[in-house]
This record gives C-alpha cells, structure tokens and sequence, in this order.
C-alpha cells in the first residue's frame, strides 16, 4: 500500500481551527447584536451591521476550509478559505442591508 505525497494527505488542523474560531465568533457576534437590540433597536440594527461581515468571513471560511481538505490539494488549500470568506462576507453584509432597508421596514 503506497501513502499518498506530503501534498496530497489530509490534515485536520485547519479545518478544526477555522470551526472553533468560527464557534466562537457566532457566540461573540450573537452576544454583541443581543445586548446592542435589548438597549433599542436601532442599535441592534447598527450592532447587526457590525457584525455580518465577520461572521459572514467566518462561516463561509470555515466551510471552505472543510470542503477544501476533500477537494484541494497544495498551497490552494490554505489560500481558500480566506478567498471564500472575504466573498461570504461581502454577501452577508450586502444581504443585511437588503433586510434591513427592504424588509425589515415592512414588518
């Protein structure tokens, strides 16, 4: 039975590092909106704001790092999750906003 090149075998340090960060993010970021919204709810839509993009970065890194030790191999491996996450957080914040000028508002 033949190992696989350096290169090509899994590693889980990554993956594992990018959940646990991205774990406690969602707890700092839910606490951060929850003791911003139960002052008024402005700054709850102001704190919501703050936090979606690095939320947005930390999810969407966290399962791009995942997907990437199946899928990828080499140096594209590291560098993925951060190209995910910059774009994930882009989407989530342009999706907070979306809610909160259009939907929101309608509520």
């Amino acid at each position: 039975m033949q190992d696989k090149p350096v290169e090509q075998q899994r590693a889980w340090t990554a993956p594992v590092v990018w959940l646990v960060v991205a774990g406690i993010g969602m707890v700092i970021c839910v606490a951060v909106v929850g003791v911003a919204g139960y002052g008024s709810e402005s700054a709850g839509v102001a704190a919501s704001y703050m936090v979606a993009f690095p939320l947005g970065f930390l999810c969407g890194g966290s399962l791009a790092a995942l997907a990437g030790n199946f899928f990828l191999t080499g140096r594209v491996r590291l560098a993925a999750p951060f190209g995910c996450g910059l774009l994930a957080g882009v989407v989530a914040l342009l999706m907070t906003f979306v809610f909160f000028a259009g939907i929101f508002p309608a509520l």
